[in-house]
């Protein structure tokens, strides 16, 4: 997600209630959307192929990953997480299961990463056990007959990648376009979707820049300068590889997007943060083959709110980045910007974010308005709560929304939930409910939520049934 093994079986499902199914449809074969009038019933019809998956992040449900950068990060004495990862969720032990219970639910793709600390412990040392793991992984997703989709690298860095400057270091690049070179090799024709880096925008703003919980935690208006810099060559360099190893495998990236306001006094900034952490990796995304969007809420500019700044509407780039430069290190100090940016009255999830399922219509509509012509795919939406029924509104009324852009002609393809299962959720720990199946870590028992029933009938009948406008 965006911005932390024993057993085999999955055990006995603990049934929720039962959670509202879409129904069977007849045939699906038009790229344009289709609406059948039911009585007080829509049904909103998605493309035929349209790619229905879940998705999940190595470091985060597998457990143990102890060589990354990540795992030193959150077990310091000192350290800014809530908890270590230790043992997640036990997926490296039981993803044929796992993966199992997902094609069971009704879902046709599995969106899920390889761990780079895990394939090269050491610099220029692949780990041929780990390799085969992930091919195993792969042949297990097509055997339960689910579209393998691959991420090179969601967060996670070799300890000893990190040591040598991580993001920072203009050795990355290459070293990271060796590791694809690697992987693609091992995983040979068995993938056709590669996504090349995780939220590259978040990476650099979170490790690099901003007082988030992220490694390795320095700022700096120069650090993040060049960690977008050599986070941009090494997707180019990876793309490369891939192009010339796969040329029929499609290959994009994992943007974090959000839907942006502000007032007045904010446009300034509103606009520099979004082509910093956005604009910046989607032309890099001009030469790919897909798109991948990732969006949970809206992110809201409003100044002089924001401690630290008072910002014109004519202010100079320069001087606008030393008030941001200044204002993250007021961050560090005074606690989380959703304190920061919070309103009466504002709907907020379990991490603080406000509720806004439909944001993912307006950041996919952006993407295809920046990135013209290219198919793209929601790599990741959804919501942190306790309460699965807000998930099923909030899956919902972003599929709603989602379908109506489709049917302005935006050419998406595809949509997977994050998450599959409740995880590691990075800093915050094990605190965060993202998941469409809960886990008892105690016990590693996986519990299907109405939530995963209802996105799976989705998926299985390719339509979705909303009330009829009045």
């Amino acid at each position: 997600m965006s911005i932390g093994i024993r057993g085999n079986g999955v055990g006995p499902e603990r049934e929720g209630r039962d959670a509202q199914s879409a129904s069977q449809c007849s045939p699906r074969g038009r790229t344009r959307l289709r609406a059948a009038i039911l009585p007080n019933v829509t049904e909103l019809a998605f493309p035929e192929g349209f790619l229905w998956g879940t998705a999940t992040a190595g470091h985060q449900v597998e457990g143990d990953n102890d060589n990354s950068d990540w795992w030193e990060f959150e077990n310091r004495p000192d350290s800014p997480c809530h908890e270590p990862s230790g043992s997640a969720i036990e997926h490296y032990k039981r993803y044929t299961s796992d993966i199992a219970l997902l094609a069971k639910l009704g879902f046709n793709t599995y969106r899920f990463s390889v761990e780079w600390p895990r394939i090269e412990p050491s610099e220029g040392e692949f780990d041929v056990t780990q390799l085969d793991h992930y091919r195993r992984v792969v042949e297990a997703v097509r055997k339960a007959k689910l579209t393998p989709m691959v991420t090179l690298n969601h967060f996670t860095l070799p300890l000893w990648v990190a040591k040598q400057g991580g993001w920072l270091a203009p050795t990355t690049p290459a070293l990271f376009e060796r590791f694809t070179r690697k992987v693609v090799e091992a995983l040979g024709d068995n993938v056709g979707w590669y996504c090349t880096i995780n939220e590259p925008g978040m990476v650099a703003l979170g490790g690099y820049m901003s007082g988030f919980i992220f490694p390795p935690g320095v700022t700096g208006l120069a650090n993040w300068k060049q960690a977008i810099s050599t986070l941009r060559e090494a997707h180019r360099r990876a793309r490369g590889v891939i192009k010339e190893l796969r040329p029929a495998a499609r290959v994009g990236q994992a943007h974090a997007m959000h839907e942006w306001e502000a007032n007045a006094g904010g446009v300034p900034v509103m606009n520099y943060l979004r082509r910093m952490n956005e604009d910046l990796f989607l032309e890099e995304s001009l030469e790919d083959d897909f798109v991948g969007v990732q969006t949970y809420t809206r992110m809201s500019v409003e100044l002089p709110r924001l401690a630290g700044l008072a910002i014109g509407p004519a202010l100079a780039v320069p001087a606008l980045e030393t008030r941001l430069a200044q204002h993250a290190r007021h961050r560090q100090k005074s606690g989380p910007m959703a304190e920061e940016l919070a309103r009466s009255g504002v709907r907020l999830t379990q991490n603080g974010w406000e509720y806004r399922p439909r944001a993912v219509a307006a950041a996919v509509r952006r993407a295809a308005a920046m990135v013209p012509g290219k198919p793209i795919v929601v790599t990741e939406h959804g919501i942190a709560t306790a309460d699965d029924a807000e998930r099923v509104s909030f899956i919902g009324e972003g599929l709603t929304a989602l379908h109506a852009a489709i049917a302005d002609g935006v050419p998406l393809v595809g949509y997977t939930h994050w998450s599959a299962f409740d995880n590691f959720e990075w800093g915050q720990g094990y605190q965060m409910q993202f998941g469409l199946i809960g886990v008892d870590r105690a016990t590693q028992e996986r519990t299907i939520k109405p939530s995963a029933r209802m996105l799976g009938g989705i998926a299985r009948a390719n339509k979705m049934a909303v009330p009829s406008p009045q």
